[in-house]
Order: C-alpha cells, then structure tokens, then sequence
C-alpha cells in the first residue's frame, strides 16, 4: 500500500508542471436560441400549389429523344376543348397523342432534320387536318391526319397518316424555319414561313412556291386574317398579288431588339414581347395592310436572363411564358392592369416543381431541352418540361368580361350594324317624304254668290266637275263596289231662276235632299262658289306632320246646284 501511495505521489508531481504550461482553455459563446432553432432543420425544397390548383393535370407523356416543337390540332370534342397533340423531336418524327395520353400517330417526315415549327388547320372536310412543319435545314413538308371514329359499344377513335412527306417547292435556303402561319383568302389557302435569316415564303395549299421576300428586320409573329406581322424592330405588311411589303418602326422601343412576340387571344391589335434587354411589353398594331402604325404601350423588367430562350404562348385572358427552368402566368384580361402597368404577374412555377406532380423520383441532374408552350386559345395548355417530357393542362383561370371601353369600334359586326340602322332610317324617312307629298282634293267650302247670273254660269262648270270627280270615284272604287263602298249619288234639285232683284246667292235643299237623313249635316254645303277660280283653293292639314294622311271628298257625285222654284 505504501508504495502504491509513493507511485500516485510521482504521477501528480510529473502532471503538475504539465497542467501549469498548457494555456487554459476558452469558452465557446453561448448559441442564441433562435439559431439553434435554424440548425435543427434545413429546407431542402420547396413545393408552390399555384399551378397544380389552377392547371388541371390531363397527362403527361415521355419520348425518347429530345422534343422540339409542340401544336394542338384543330380538332375539338363535346367539351369545347381540343383533343389531339402533335410533337415534333430532334429526329424529324412528328408524334399525335390523345388528350389523355395515348399515342394514336407516329410518323417520319422524310426529313432528316429537327422539327422546327408547326401549323395545322382543317381540311375541306371536317375530320381531316393538314399539318405543316418545318424543319431545321430549311424544308417544309405537308402531311394529312383523318380522324376515323368506330361506332360500337365504346366509340373509338383513331386517327390515320393518309399522305405524308410531301415537300413543298421553291429555294428553301439553309436556314432553320421559325415562324409557320396560314392565310385563308376566300377558299384558298397560303402557307407563310419565316425562316433565322428573316425571308418570308410563301406557299399554296398544295406546296406550290408562289413568292419570296426579305424584309429589312426578321418577321417573328403573324396576324391572322391580316398579312401584317411584327418584326425585331416594328412591324410590317405583305401584299399577296406584288410580293411587296411595307415596313414601319414601333414607338417606344427606343431601338432595343424583340426576341419573342406572341398577339393576344381576344384583342387582335393586341401583342406581348420579350426584348433584348430583359423587358416584357405591351404592343399595340393599329390599321390594316396600307396603313399601320406600332406603338408599345407598357414595358416592365422581367427577372428573367436576357440571354436565356423563352417561349410564349396566350390564352383567354392570360399570358405564359416559359423560361429554361420556371413557368410565368401574367393576367391580361383586366383593362386597369393593361392600361396602366400592362400584364401582371399572377405567380411563377418551376419546371422540376410541376413535374413532381406526377413523378414520384427526379435525378438531381439539371433538365435538358428547349422551352416549349402551345395552347387551344381557349383552355387547353401543353408545357414542354424538359427530358422528353411534355405535360397536358387544362386552365381553370378565371377570364374576366373586357369593360364597355375595350369594345372593339372598328370591329365588321358593329359596322355592319349601324349600316343597317342608317339605311333602315333613310328609307323610313323617303317614305315618309313620298307619303306626305301628293295632291288634295279641293275642300268645298260655303261662299255667297253675288248675283244670279254668275250662279247661272257657274253651274255647269259645277256640274261638269260633279261628273269627273264620279268618275275618279268610280276608277278607285272599280265597278262600283270597293274597298270604299258604293258610290252615293244624289239627287239635283232644280235650277233656280232667280230674278236680277235678288241678292241672296243662297240655296235651299229639295225634298229629296231633304228627306235623306243619312247626309251628315257636318258636311252640309250652305252655299256654292261664284267663280271657278276659287275651286283652287287648297285647305290647310289638319293632321299631325307625323302622320300624313290622304283626304278624299265624301260627295264626289254630288251636284250642287241653284234652287230655282
């Protein structure tokens, strides 16, 4: 025991000058409790409901090479929404999927080249479509869809590839097809392509070249119905017939570049942009083909690269534009917004977020692809999420009714409106005009004659005036009998031989006269005229200038005559 207690007592010896050399050690600083709280977790990702709660999700479907190009075929169902997709991959294979994501077409284009662009539009019968796409090395070729419905327990449809891969004539340059519209001119029909270097082409339905033209600035959207369009720096038109096009510069772009332009879906003048510089704007096109004029009307920076590839696309009411790796919807459907500070940000997505949707395992490696975005103009939403994948939406967005000063003024259905109006006024007032405009018949009033000699003379000329006022009777009544009855005839009192002493030019009426009760006293003559001048004499209407009616004499037939016994 002792020399264990004599080892323990060199141990602390030897340990004591140790401890004194080592420095003494420092105090960490206390945590404070709410970075502590921080440490505990860390967020790893962030999940928005935004764009599954207003996008409802259709499908999805997965191809194996890169997709390029998306477009919605103009077939609809019941609902009123588009039921085909077409897309076009890196390997010039065009796909057509059903709503739900089934794959009803697959078709090579005889072109070895990357789909580019792609249009459709109906056939001359109702389940054909012609689908148009240009490819990356300049070509364009022209195929035909016919949908084919099977009647039986469960309708079928399925769509069939009747003619494919016919290439449309003309020099088709080196570059890379950008831009494809279609122009209908009564019932024909012209293709118009765009291709990087900014010529346009235009085509016949059939793939017949029918003219070339190069504008000063690369066209990069069309008008429908109008062959204007809006190029990197202003805008243009096309004429058809010369092949001559008019350019003009677009206010307010203070000499920036456009790289993506995309025209409103209810407001035709209307059109969106994304410029060099990291702006969106808001552009408006005024006036037809010989007359046009651009001018932005707004312009808001957008938190978006200015060297990153976006794509754009318009819905009823609402803008999508799609960058690299998020999705942005702008409400454009109420006037106050536009007017004032142009599109507003609604919300933004990500790619990797709306893919999570229906994918329950993601790689961490960065998607590959180019921004793709097509629509039905109305509901229908097709989003190119990269990797091959290509999601099917349909908007639940509320679209709110334009106020009464958005109305259209200049639009052909109100035009033709007031032209009717207009004409159905001035025909009302011809007529009017025509209706008023006629002769009277001589209203017979009570004069005094002066003497017996002048009613003497008068008295034939009264007679002879009695027998053609009978007979105007008797044309407008016909054979007597009419719409007017039958004519009256009375009976004439004898001439009255008064001598030269009298002064009274008065008559007094027979007993015939008398004893016909059915002679209104209203229109009783008291007298008669003592020259025939004064049968002229044309009385004022009585009636309203509004109403204009025509006056006929009651007693046409009716001889009126001295009474001479």
């Amino acid at each position: 025991m002792e020399e264990l207690v004599k080892s323990l007592g060199e141990i602390v010896s030897r340990l004591e000058p140790l401890l004194s050399q080592s420095p003494p050690p420092q105090e960490s600083p206390p945590t404070p409790p709410l970075l502590a709280v921080k440490l505990k977790s860390v967020s790893v990702t962030k999940y928005s409901p935004l764009w599954s709660e207003r996008f409802q999700f259709f499908s999805a479907v997965k191809l194996d090479s890169q997709a390029t190009c998306v477009n919605v075929l103009p077939f609809r169902g019941y609902e009123g929404v588009s039921k085909y997709v077409a897309v076009g991959d890196d390997r010039g294979k065009v796909y057509v999927f059903l709503r739900n994501g089934d794959v009803l077409a697959e078709f090579d284009t005889t072109v070895d080249s990357p789909v580019t662009a792609i249009v459709s539009y109906l056939a001359m019968y109702k389940n054909e479509s012609v689908l148009v796409t240009g490819h990356h090395n300049g070509e364009i070729s022209r195929h035909k869809i016919v949908e084919r419905t099977t009647n039986g327990v469960d309708d079928y449809t399925s769509l069939e590839t009747v003619a494919v891969g016919g290439k449309f004539e003309g020099d088709r340059g080196n570059l890379a097809v950008t831009v494809l519209e279609v122009h209908h001119v009564g019932r024909s029909r012209y293709i118009l392509s765009s291709d990087g270097g900014g010529t346009i082409r235009v085509y016949k339905e059939g793939g017949k070249f029918h003219g070339s033209v190069k504008p000063s600035s690369r066209p990069l959207a069309f008008l429908k119905q109008r062959l204007m369009f809006l190029t990197e720096t202003g805008a243009g038109s096309l004429d058809l017939r010369s092949m001559k096009i008019r350019e003009s510069e677009c206010e307010g772009l203070n000499h920036s570049l456009v790289r993506n332009y995309v025209f409103d879906v209810t407001e035709r003048s209307k059109a969106y942009g994304f410029t060099s510089g990291g702006d969106l704007i808001h552009v408006l096109l005024l006036g037809d083909v010989s007359n046009f004029k651009c001018r932005v009307r707004s312009k808001r920076k957008m938190d978006i690269d200015e060297d990153e590839t976006l794509a754009m696309n318009a819905i009823k009411g609402y803008l999508l534009i799609v960058s690299q790796h998020n999705v942005y919807v702008y409400n454009v459907s109420s006037h106050h917004y536009v007017r004032m500070v142009g599109p507003r940000l609604i919300f933004s997505a990500g790619l990797d977020e709306i893919k999570s949707s229906f994918l329950s395992h993601q790689t961490g490696v960065e998607s590959s692809g180019v921004p793709l975005i097509a629509s039905d103009r109305e509901k229908l939403v097709v989003v190119g999420l990269g990797d091959g994948y290509v999601g099917m939406y349909r908007s639940s967005l509320p679209v709110f009714k334009g106020e009464f000063n958005t109305m259209t003024w200049m639009s052909p259905v109100l035009i033709f409106i007031l032209f009717l109006f207009g004409a159905w006024q001035f025909f009302a007032k011809k007529k009017e005009a025509l209706t008023s405009w006629g002769p009277d018949d001589p209203f017979v009033g009570t004069t005094n004659a002066t003497s017996s000699s002048s009613a003497g003379n008068s008295a034939p000329a009264l007679e002879t005036s009695s027998r053609n006022s009978g007979g105007i009777m008797d044309l407008r009544t016909g054979a007597g009998e009419g719409m007017r009855g039958a004519t009256r005839r009375y009976a004439s009192p004898p001439r009255y031989s008064g001598g030269a002493g009298t002064t009274s030019g008065s008559f007094r009426p027979s007993a015939v006269d008398a004893g016909n009760a059915s002679r209104p006293s209203s229109v009783e003559p008291s007298g008669y005229r003592s020259s025939p001048s004064e049968l002229k004499y044309r009385a004022s209407h009585m009636e309203p200038p509004g109403f204009p009616k025509r006056r006929e004499n009651l007693f046409a037939n009716n001889q009126v005559v001295d009474d001479g016994n």
